[in-house]
């Protein structure tokens, strides 16, 4: 994993890691690890699209709302990578 990686993963935010099961860490680790070698190092995921992915995952419904160019379609695209059976729907005005 790239350096900017692994600063991310250790500057996240001790509220968001201690609510997590030991599978949903598991699964945010194997988020960044798969991010990071998509975008060869040059993108770290962001707290929102980590908590949509921890949510989709566990087979939650996910409102996301999120500027133009946020990162939304990395929340529909990671979980597809970590879990086939899961599909995600998107709608948009």
């Amino acid at each position: 994993m790239s350096i900017s990686a692994l600063n991310a993963l250790e500057n996240l935010p001790a509220n968001f890691t201690n609510t997590l099961s030991t599978i949903q860490i598991q699964q945010v680790l194997e988020a960044f690890a798969h991010l990071d070698f998509v975008s060869k190092g040059t993108k770290i995921p962001k707290l929102f699209q980590l908590k949509a992915l921890i949510s989709l995952l566990a087979g939650r419904n996910v409102v996301l709302r999120a500027a133009t160019g946020s990162g939304k379609t990395l929340c529909m695209i990671l979980p597809l990578f970590l879990s086939p059976d899961k599909m995600a729907i998107t709608v948009t005005p």
